[in-house]
């Protein structure tokens, strides 16, 4: 099969997007063929596409182009996405030996003209999406996220025919989250982790707090990604302070997290990550596409939301892990919630399992 994925990510955007669809990618690689259709993207992100066996093309930046009576929400105007779907398909003809089998689209500029103008050229169409606020043209939608009544939330936006995979359950994560552990959690070990890019350096925040915390006893692991700004600050920071380790652009944060007894980070596919590793976490939420489901998992005690990036204090931060280190018990019961969500048994490859046995039945 032809397999070709529209996503796009940035150090403002985060990577999200784009890892999320690389897991997903990796669940059938070796047996398809896989394209990845994006914009620019941080320099990091490349070797890692290409590591994975996925065909990488690259577009000129029309999704810079916003209609300005759509600025308020990102989504391009109908016009814009039918010419952007021409776009697409220009590129691809020159590498494909015919039409595209299954189109996956995880990118919330984009919406049902365009996946309309691309069934010109695709038999299937997939979108991931965590917003519900446009109308999609799809065989199959998928959401991980948990919201209020989230059953329903797509009523009067798909087609009749289009298959809801809705919830935790079909969270797309990496082949390294389904290992089964090999190390002990520790006590008052936490880890710092705010995904690929953190725009708005809360890391360097988090660590000039927990400097400051000398009557603490703890240990940290510090995960930063490869499209990290300032990753040598940080390594200055930390040179002589052996209680805290750097980690830059790994691939074990699994490993990392199944040791760790809590977690500062991000919301967003991280929520799952967390989950299935059985860490609890201490959630800043970076974008407004994180807080309704960061609120929703806060209610459930499956994490503690601190706030926004924008708003958050240094106050608020150190208090939250000055509970975190004093509090294990509580600590260890929302790790437990928040496993309960991503269920345990499904295989690294089930949520493309589930696609191609829904489009299997549907042919």
């Amino acid at each position: 099969m032809n397999i070709v994925f529209r996503v796009d990510g940035s150090t403002d955007i985060g990577l999200g997007h784009v890892m999320r669809c690389l897991a997903l990618a990796k669940q059938v690689n070796e047996q398809h063929n896989i394209i990845f259709l994006c914009q620019d993207l941080p320099s990091p992100v490349t070797p890692m596409i290409a590591e994975a066996g996925v065909t990488l093309l690259l577009l000129r930046n029309d999704l810079s182009l916003v209609n300005s009576e759509n600025t308020a929400t990102g989504v391009l105007s109908p016009q814009i996405q039918r010419h952007h779907a021409s776009k697409c398909w220009s590129v691809l003809v020159d590498v494909l030996d015919r039409n595209i089998d299954l189109l996956v689209v995880d990118h919330y500029a984009l919406s049902a003209p365009f996946c309309s103008a691309m069934r010109n050229y695709c038999d299937n169409i997939v979108v991931i999406d965590d917003l519900a606020n446009r109308s999609h043209d799809c065989d199959v939608l998928i959401d991980q996220n948990v919201y209020n009544e989230f059953d329903t939330r797509y009523e009067g936006l798909l087609p009749a025919h289009t298959r809801t995979l809705l919830g935790p359950k079909y969270a797309m994560l990496r082949k390294e989250f389904y290992q089964l552990p090999t190390a002990q959690r520790q006590d008052n070990h936490l880890i710092v982790c705010f995904g690929g890019s953190d725009p708005d350096n809360l890391t360097e925040r988090t660590v000039d707090i927990l400097l400051a915390l000398s009557a603490e006893d703890y240990t940290a692991d510090i995960v930063v990604g490869g499209a990290y700004a300032k990753v040598d600050i940080l390594k200055e920071k930390l040179n002589d302070h052996p209680n805290m380790v750097l980690h830059h652009n790994i691939s074990f944060l699994s490993q990392l997290m199944q040791r760790g007894s809590f977690m500062i980070g991000a919301g967003g596919t991280m929520h799952w990550e967390r989950a299935r590793s059985g860490i609890a976490g201490l959630i800043i939420t970076l974008a407004d596409n994180q807080i309704e489901t960061t609120r929703c998992l806060d209610e459930l005690n499956c994490c503690v939301w601190l706030g926004s990036s924008d708003t958050i204090s240094d106050s608020q931060i150190r208090k939250a892990i000055e509970f975190a280190l004093h509090s294990p018990q509580n600590i260890h019961d929302i790790a437990d919630n928040a496993r309960k969500l991503v269920g345990e048994h499904q295989s690294p490859s089930f949520v493309m399992d589930e696609i191609l046995n829904t489009l299997k039945r549907n042919s």
